[in-house]
């Protein structure tokens, strides 16, 4: 069952519940259903559902009768405690979650011979020397916990010391110079109560010259992304859709931080109607007010843009591309949007699965799925709510216009289906690029 289609699984669930089409047995076998492949699916991403709705079925799957005389059973498959443990959640932390007890839990995990122990990869040195060695290719800049959050996110939870080792035997000079840089670096206060209490969402232009913006949100109190997806352009229903991806995923935010532009009006109205009015629902300021998401840039850049910053330049030094050329702006978004959007997507799931040294090593997900009920949202609030005063002193960008691409006409259908397929990996893509123009160039000639 795909991401897509458990998440209409859980919608028709709660339908059926409400229409009350379904018995009390058929709602505990389908939710219990559910709540299996929720583990299976959390372990290796984030679920586009919202915090509600993965509550409610994982509510009724908590108790469900038994066969049999005596107390009721209490069913926690196995599939469940092992997508906790790939999270990283402890046995108390299971337990909240279940509705059970600590000692409930550490029977079950010793009924299924589970262990945070027997959930690690066997991959031998070599072999882990290999994934981290393609993983650093694409992303040079990575750290030892970024490193093992990306090989969790392809299904291979290693030991924190084994990948440090790793990473070491294949780029020692890298990890040495992280290391220095680390030392000097100075971590800032930060203060909100709980996730969900304040978003940061942002513009990021380091792609601008070719005509690409990246929006992106994240969570202030977990340092969870929300969304990170780029665009050809900077308008306000863009950064809106962006922002409702997240919303089913996550929920709404109580308050939103922005910097002042024209593309997060819409937002903002979305924020007033859905959170109120008078209560500071969308927070406007300086960039240097919004540090959360100005911090998430720099490793951003690092571990993704600076790829294709420096791919770029080098086309255009060749002279194989033209930013002031149409076509060649229409090829580069056609080829390499999507290489784009796959990058960021893998950096935020690594990213979400991280361990943060500030927070006892805890990730964003688990920061985020720990204390998603832990405080009561602050009411009375002012201007400077999330953020960060001692922060570096960021410049303010005026307002950014991108100019839509202009082809002599609007390409066909059949037209559309001439191009080259851009279903490749980042190795073919300046080769599809010129096929790209040279097809365009043969349209319009």
């Amino acid at each position: 069952m795909a991401t897509v289609e458990f998440v209409a699984a859980v919608r028709a669930l709660a339908d059926d519940v409400d229409a009350n089409r379904i018995s009390s047995s058929d709602i505990v076998d389908r939710a219990q259903m559910l709540m299996e492949r929720m583990a299976e699916l959390s372990s290796v991403t984030v679920l586009n559902t919202s915090v509600a709705e993965a509550k409610f079925f994982e509510a009724i799957c908590l108790l469900s009768p038994a066969h049999q005389a005596g107390r009721p059973t209490i069913k926690i498959s196995v599939e469940a405690l092992e997508g906790y443990i790939r999270l990283g959640l402890k046995r108390r932390e299971i337990a909240r979650l279940c509705g059970v007890s600590i000692r409930t839990i550490s029977r079950r995990l010793q009924q299924h011979g589970l262990s945070v122990s027997t959930m690690y990869s066997d991959v031998t040195d070599a072999e882990l020397d290999s994934l981290v060695l393609e993983l650093h290719r694409a992303h040079p800049q990575c750290g030892y916990r970024m490193m093992r959050a990306y090989l969790q996110t392809r299904g291979h939870r290693v030991q924190i010391a084994r990948v440090r080792e790793s990473l070491r035997r294949v780029d020692p000079q890298g990890t040495e110079f992280r290391s220095l840089l680390n030392r000097t670096l100075h971590r800032r206060q930060y203060n909100v109560p709980a996730p969900n209490c304040l978003w940061h969402i942002d513009g990021n232009h380091k792609l601008i010259r070719w005509r690409l913006v990246i929006h992106g949100g994240i969570d202030g109190f977990s340092r969870l992304v929300v969304y990170l997806v780029p665009a050809t352009n900077n308008r306000a229903a863009t950064v809106l859709h962006a922002f409702h991806g997240a919303v089913r995923q996550f929920g709404v935010p109580s308050r939103v931080r922005s910097d002042k532009g024209r593309e997060n009006v819409e937002v903002a109205h979305f924020m007033v109607q859905t959170q109120g009015e008078n209560r500071n629902s969308h927070i406007t300021g300086r960039s240097v007010h919004n540090q959360r998401i100005e911090r998430l840039w720099k490793d951003v850049y690092t571990q993704v843009l600076d790829l294709f910053h420096s791919l770029f330049t080098e086309m255009e030094f060749t002279r194989m591309l033209n930013p002031d050329n149409e076509i060649h702006i229409y090829a580069l978004h056609w080829v390499f949007l999507p290489l784009l959007q796959t990058h960021l997507k893998r950096f935020q799931q690594a990213w979400n699965f991280h361990s943060i040294r500030t927070e006892n090593y805890q990730s964003p997900y688990q920061l985020w799925l720990r204390n998603r009920d832990a405080a009561a949202d602050p009411q009375d609030i002012d201007d400077l709510y999330g953020a960060s005063m001692d922060g570096p002193e960021l410049e303010d960008m005026e307002e950014v216009q991108i100019p839509e691409v202009q082809l002599p006409h609007d390409l066909s259908p059949e037209e559309l289906a001439r191009l080259p397929d851009r279903d490749i990996p980042m190795s073919e893509a300046l080769d599809v690029y010129n096929s790209t123009v040279q097809e365009l160039e043969h349209i319009f000639s």
